[in-house]
């Protein structure tokens, strides 16, 4: 009886603990601890299906955040030959939802990606176009779940709720859980939900690299997708990254269309 209490005290001296954040603040805090002023990198994409049959995809990048808050970001792909020359401009917004736009050469046509697209595949990986950008903040609703552990570091176990049923259909999810770390805000691990409670999917961020180690700012330098429910995975892993002035001109329908 006497293990009993003091487990339950113990019990709730912890949950008091985690109660005392606010869930909503540290999300925002993971989205800043990773909101560089500018960089540019070269990525290796591959995509790995059930029968470990292996597809790679080579692009850069380039990052610039602007005064508002605002991510600027466009990816272009260099290789394999079916895909080389499309681009990707994402406008991450703070608080809002992003805009996103998809260059196809085969078109020679650039075309918004409208917000039913965003729960789809990003280059037919495991990554959706959606997992590219921060979620907007005030598109869920955040509920501290606990503490855990990932690869050995402290966290906060957060989920978000899509705010609406719109939203639910806008990022293909009922639910997910973030394992958000307790000494730099950086998201470990994420698990997603699907309409049935069934986990489906988890992106875990496996490595980090500091950009602006005087204002801790970090860039997600590796990381994997798994999808439960088809056995396939997806690995982005940035192999050059650099902090330098990038140009805004990068951040252009015009930019992203030369190939």
């Amino acid at each position: 009886m006497r293990t009993i209490a003091v487990s339950i005290i113990l019990g709730l001296a912890a949950l008091a603990a985690v109660t005392g954040q606010d869930p909503r603040d540290l999300i925002k805090k993971s989205h800043d601890a990773v909101k560089v002023k500018s960089f540019e990198a070269v990525a290796t994409l591959t995509i790995t299906d059930s029968r470990d049959n292996q597809r790679i995809r080579e692009n850069t990048m380039a990052s610039m955040t602007i005064p508002d808050g605002t991510e600027k970001r466009i990816i272009k792909f260099l290789s394999p030959p079916e895909v080389k020359g499309t681009g990707i401009l994402i406008f991450d917004y703070p608080e809002k939802s992003d805009d996103m736009w998809i260059y196809l050469p085969a078109l020679r046509k650039t075309r918004r990606i409208v917000s039913t697209e965003k729960s789809k595949s990003f280059m037919g990986s495991e990554f959706s176009n959606a997992d590219m950008t921060a979620p907007g903040l005030d598109d869920f609703t955040y509920e501290m779940l606990g503490e855990g552990t990932v690869d050995g570091s402290s966290c906060y176990q957060i989920q978000s709720t899509p705010a609406s049923r719109d939203l639910e259909d806008v990022y293909g999810y009922a639910r997910s859980v973030r394992w958000v770390n307790k000494n730099n805000y950086l998201v470990q691990k994420t698990e997603y939900y699907n309409f049935d409670g069934d986990l489906f999917k988890t992106i875990e961020n496996k490595a980090f690299k500091e950009l602006d180690p005087e204002n801790h700012k970090y860039m997600v330098t590796h990381m994997i997708a798994q999808n439960l429910s088809n056995g396939r995975s997806s690995e982005m892993v940035m192999e050059k990254v650099a902090v330098t002035a990038t140009d805004p001109s990068y951040f252009t329908v015009s930019f992203l269309e030369k190939e």
